[in-house]
């Protein structure tokens, strides 16, 4: 907004410089004035240019938050409560291993979007279970479960498209994964590069 009403002005200022009839010191101070309330205007909208491409480049977005809970060995129960649902209209998903993992779609637009404040597209995909070691993980089928009923067409398309496409970067396949805590409460983000899984503190969760 600041850097709008620095545009105004300085527009305003040429157009006032232009029409007046005044002498030349006169004129040649107005245009000093709006020379220098047009170059404020320019550093206000680099700088805002720049915040939003940092903006872009290091933001995270809350995907959702999963708490995990022990039901038998190798077994256990998995919460997943998406952040644009009310809370407790989540789903509960058994699973078998001592990690879990979730995984989904990502779409990195080309550098001058992102410079523009526009963030990488993600679409989780699936939640999974897993063994630690590669031993009990070949001895045990996979247990998968499906976080949406179809495919992610939009990813897909521009997946078989990309290199057809100036304003994609890249398209590409993400997954995080994090032992069982069944004490804690654990966050999934979604950030430039992929996904992302942080505990939540206990201060925020009033322990």
């Amino acid at each position: 907004m600041a850097a709008l009403v620095l545009w105004v002005l300085s527009l305003g200022g040429l157009v006032s410089v232009l029409r007046a009839r005044v002498g030349f010191r006169r004129r040649v101070q107005r245009l000093l004035l709006t020379t220098a309330v047009a170059l404020l205007a320019a550093l206000a909208t680099a700088g805002l240019m720049l915040m939003r491409t940092f903006g872009a480049l290091t933001g995270e977005t809350l995907v959702a938050t999963v708490t995990t809970q022990p039901i038998a060995a190798g077994e256990f129960a998995l919460t997943y409560q998406p952040a644009q649902q009310a809370l407790g209209e989540g789903q509960t998903i058994r699973l078998r291993g001592d990690q879990w993992e979730i995984s989904g779609g990502m779409v990195k637009w080309h550098p001058w979007l992102t410079a523009l404040g526009l963030p990488s597209y993600h679409a989780p995909l699936r939640i999974s279970g897993r063994f630690s070691t590669v031993q009990q993980q070949r001895a045990q089928p996979p247990t998968v479960h499906a976080l949406r009923p179809d495919l992610d067409w939009f990813w897909e398309v521009l997946y078989r498209a990309d290199s057809y496409l100036p304003f994609v970067e890249a398209v590409y396949g993400s997954s995080a994964f994090v032992p069982l805590e069944p004490k804690a409460v654990q966050e999934v983000y979604a950030t430039p590069s992929g996904y992302l899984i942080k505990r939540v503190p206990a201060s925020r969760r009033g322990l």
